[in-house]
């Protein structure tokens, strides 16, 4: 399996710290699976992303066009919720998928990504370009269980236009390897995007995370949050930029990364950005990695709960806001798939 480059800050660091990207597995789909859409009558065949659609890299971009392609309309003022739920198993334990979201005026799009398979190796390959026109709302919840051998890359890329609001939930509890690249434009007056992630990583798994939302609207609001657990050898890279641009007055933004390191070998990365060229605005980042309190285990310890149990406890009350934010069919699966993680040693099921 070759390795590619993914992941590259917009504005790069000391290259002796060789944290401006990560070179990371790389592989194309071979025997892909096909997405099940809770309602077709939506879709079209076939979808051309955006020339500025960058990607992780542009190998996994090539690698999500080389599967099934659809182009998702939500006519103007309609509320839709669409499921699609992705089976990657020995038959089909790969996957690649293309996808164009076009939200039109005043409507509502509720969309859920469920993502399944055992521990055959495999990879998966998605690139999504939502496009929201003025007053839209996008909500979009994605959850993957199992999955330990696969090499996940998950890319996209939002534009929202005057009042509309898009936000992303993602649950990271499976993959050997997870890589998310996410690119999000605020160009009309009073858009918004919110990114919400969490995860449960242990063993060896790698994730891989990339956030950048641009402000060019005024009176924008953008919030980058990302919150879980590691635990064995488990390793997270942390990239995330806001950048308010010239014109986008009044913008307010704000990132921020939260781990709870479970065992010493574990490795957490973390770079929150800001990039700022116009005055009146507001931003805020913030960062937070270490092991739990030995004060606060012994404190639920002493009120008859065992280690596990007390370890399990901080991790939850960390990441169960966020879970909350998922669509509600994924919450409990989500719950009992961050458990399952915990409660194994070294993290693994």
């Amino acid at each position: 399996m070759e390795l590619e480059k993914v992941n590259r800050l917009p504005m790069p660091t000391w290259r002796y710290l060789k944290t401006n990207d990560s070179q990371l597995p790389f592989a194309m789909p071979a025997r892909p699976a096909k997405a099940v859409w809770s309602d077709a009558s939506y879709l079209t065949a076939g979808a051309a992303l955006p020339e500025n659609f960058e990607g992780a890299s542009p190998a996994w971009k090539d690698a999500a066009a080389s599967g099934e392609a659809y182009t998702v309309r939500i006519p103007a003022d309609e509320k839709v919720l669409l499921r699609a739920d992705i089976v990657m198993d020995a038959a089909s334990p790969d996957y690649a998928g293309t996808y164009v979201f076009r939200v039109e005026k005043g409507a509502e799009l509720r969309l859920v990504w469920s993502w399944k398979g055992g521990g055959e190796a495999g990879v998966c390959a998605l690139a999504a370009a939502y496009e929201l026109e003025e007053g839209a709302v996008l909500h979009v919840s994605a959850a993957e269980e199992g999955l330990s051998g696969k090499l996940l890359c998950t890319q996209r890329a939002a534009r929202a236009a005057a009042g509309a609001r898009a936000d992303f939930v993602s649950a990271d509890l499976g993959g050997q390897t997870v890589i998310t690249h996410s690119r999000g434009w605020l160009e009309g007056k009073g858009a918004v995007m919110h990114e919400y992630g969490l995860y449960a990583a242990g063993g060896r798994q790698v994730l891989d995370l990339f956030y950048h939302i641009d402000h060019t609207g005024e009176e924008t609001e953008s919030d980058i949050e990302v919150k879980g657990a590691l635990s064995g050898e488990a390793k997270k890279v942390f990239r995330s930029t806001i950048d308010f641009k010239r014109g986008c007055s009044g913008a307010e933004g704000s990132e921020g990364d939260y781990a709870i390191q479970l065992d010493p070998r574990t490795k957490n990365i973390s770079l929150p950005l800001l990039l700022c060229t116009e005055d009146n605005v507001s931003g805020n980042h913030a960062s937070s990695a270490g092991q739990i309190d030995p004060g606060t285990v012994y404190y639920l310890m002493s009120r008859g709960l065992t280690k596990e149990e007390a370890r399990r406890i901080v991790v939850e009350s960390l990441i169960r806001p966020l879970i909350d934010r998922l669509d509600e069919s994924l919450r409990e699966d989500v719950l009992a798939g961050v458990r399952a993680k915990l409660d194994a040693e070294g993290g693994e099921p």
